[in-house]
């Protein structure tokens, strides 16, 4: 039997892995406190609020195990929440069409051949970025105040005066004046990223469709649109996730009214939560939220296809 003698290690190995070992023990210790807080205060709140989903509490009392009896209620009872999705789904159509007025203000920037009009535009649209979102909105309360906003005088001073409204107080008006807001709805962290997608595309291709005379509107559609399909994807995944999640512009402007007519599920969510202590309804929505914003996102990741893919 021939047996074979591993090689002697080198005195200079055992150094060399005595320092991988420490380096990679100082690796894991500076990395330990950011992992034991991101489990302690994202990984746990989550876990904690998918099994509360299935329980019976009001924040006090010893949990109640009800198990899918929660879906039940709020699909089969509840019709506020009903109204809510209803009106969810009216802010993510509306926020998807109102992605293209970005996409055409950043094509026709990217157009704009003056390097130094360029920088100037591009400083312009990067002001309203340092303005709190806060801030934008108690703007647009002013403009919206039904005895002195801007809107109302505006049509007084054009003699609309008949066209004045309760903007914000008017059932029928007050969801598609939440809509309106933003206009001209162009997005500049949006842009920026169109922009930068459309200068990454080699210049050759734009050199070749202005030698074979394509037009501007056949080159949006035929070149620089399905060009940029990758970052249209991404600002599109994150639209549906601020249209299904977000709740921050109604409970500002309107607080879900007047007559529930902009409640949105995260409102919802919040007031059963922190007003009427059922957290485990408040944690059912916050699944189908999920639940919904995983599928339309899926789908958009599916279904549309980027240059990349």
């Amino acid at each position: 039997m021939i047996t074979t003698r591993k090689p002697k290690m080198k005195l200079s190995d055992y150094f060399q892995r005595g320092k991988n070992r420490t380096e990679t023990a100082m690796g894991l210790l500076f990395v330990l406190p950011a992992a034991f807080f991101c489990i302690l205060f994202d990984w746990y709140p989550t876990f904690d609020g998918v099994l509360m989903a299935f329980y019976d509490w009001n924040g006090y009392d010893t949990p109640i195990f009800v198990g899918i009896q929660n879906f039940i209620d709020l699909f089969a009872h509840d019709e506020l929440f009903l109204k809510s999705m209803k009106n969810m789904t009216i802010f993510v159509i509306g926020g998807l069409v109102l992605m293209f007025p970005t996409i055409i203000a950043s094509v026709v920037l990217f157009r704009v051949r003056n390097s130094k009009a360029k920088y100037v535009y591009r400083v312009l649209f990067c002001i309203p970025m340092v303005i709190p979102f806060i801030v934008g909105l108690l703007m647009w309360q002013y403009i919206y105040n039904p005895q002195f906003g801007f809107l109302n005088q505006f049509l007084k001073l054009i003699g609309l005066e008949s066209l004045r409204g309760v903007w914000l107080g008017d059932a029928d008006l007050a969801i598609w004046s939440l809509l309106f807001m933003g206009f001209p709805w162009v997005t500049t962290g949006a842009v920026l990223i169109y922009i930068g997608g459309l200068q990454a595309v080699d210049s050759s291709i734009w050199e070749v469709s202005e030698l074979d005379g394509v037009g501007p509107v056949k080159k949006f559609f035929a070149l620089e649109f399905p060009l940029i399909l990758g970052q249209f994807k991404l600002n599109l995944i994150g639209a549906i996730t601020a249209g299904v999640t977000g709740y921050t512009l109604q409970m500002i402007m309107t607080n879900g009214g007047p007559a529930f007519s902009t409640l949105v599920p995260g409102l919802y969510m919040y007031q059963l939560a922190f007003k009427s202590q059922r957290y485990g309804d408040a944690a059912a929505i916050s699944i189908v939220l999920f639940a919904v914003s995983l599928l339309l996102s899926w789908v958009s990741i599916k279904f549309i296809k980027s240059k990349e893919d």
